[in-house]
């Protein structure tokens, strides 16, 4: 027998008031990202889908970036940065150093142990992965500079951050993202910055509220900690030049920019499997 949890007419009509929507042969509406059918379609998919063993977790990153570039204005997005870059002389002096890297495990395999160069070998060396995984071509303006540089940075964010890659720790570390995006620049341009992860957030909440409920804590946890680590940065995590801090203990990198908030190590993996099936 299934519950009946419609509500009476009565009831409905209290919450929905008198006014109809505008009627249309198509779907019409004032949110750019409803009236993108792709847009619509994979949000629904990333927030409502179970997560399976045949399928990596990010296998509808792809479709989620194609999603948004329709809805994203380039020329707005270049507008904004532009005006962040004369009001910020240090956003525009990062800007201008283009400075990026392309680690590799010889190039850290002399590290001490409990350094951030010794985290970063053995994770090259023992899965395989890359630090620079995206974006590998030069970058032909500022904001793909940008882009390129928070893609090499996010793997490290999680080593320097204790915000490990689970479920759990990939949404802390877009929390805190978010956080310290919103802290440093305008709101509009934070928001374009932001929007990526604020899907990610939002359905992963979704998938996890409505399938993993064991996994609902533990990612309201997450959310609690990342936004309270992003909240005492200096600026975004994206310009810190990690490359500059190889050699020095991770304790001593989380006390300086106030990691203090990232959990154990292992602390939430259980949530690997638990997100699962």
């Amino acid at each position: 027998m299934k519950a009946d949890t419609s509500l009476a007419a009565g009831e409905a009509a209290y919450l929905m008031g008198a006014a109809e929507p505008a009627t249309s042969s198509v779907l019409i509406s004032n949110s750019k990202y409803l009236n993108s059918p792709l847009f619509r379609d994979v949000y629904a998919q990333m927030g409502l889908k179970r997560d399976g063993h045949d399928l990596p977790d990010a296998y509808l990153i792809p479709t989620l970036s194609r999603a948004m570039g329709e809805v994203v204005d380039p020329a707005r997005t270049a507008a904004l940065l532009a005006a962040e870059r004369e009001r910020l002389p240090e956003f525009a002096a990062w800007l201008d150093a283009r400075f990026t890297s392309n680690f590799t495990a010889e190039q850290v395999a002399h590290c001490a142990p409990g350094t951030l160069g010794a985290r970063i070998h053995a994770f090259i060396a023992d899965s395989g992965y890359e630090i620079d995984f995206l974006y590998k071509g030069e970058p032909r303006d500022d904001y793909e500079f940008l882009v390129k540089r928070r893609a090499q940075n996010h793997d490290i964010e999680h080593m320097v951050t204790g915000l490990c890659p689970s479920q759990v720790g990939e949404i802390a570390l877009i929390a805190a993202n978010t956080m310290a995006n919103a802290n440093y620049f305008s709101t509009d341009f934070a928001h374009e910055l932001n929007l990526y992860g604020v899907v990610l957030m939002s359905t992963s909440l979704s998938r996890s509220g409505l399938h993993y409920p064991k996994t609902l804590p533990a990612l309201l946890e997450g959310l609690s900690r990342g936004y309270a680590l992003g909240a005492k940065q200096k600026k975004p995590l994206f310009m810190i030049r990690w490359e500059d801090h190889l050699d020095r203990q991770l304790s001593d990198i989380r006390a300086e920019f106030g990691f203090e908030d990232g959990p154990a190590p292992g602390y939430w993996d259980w949530v690997f499997q638990e997100f699962k099936g």
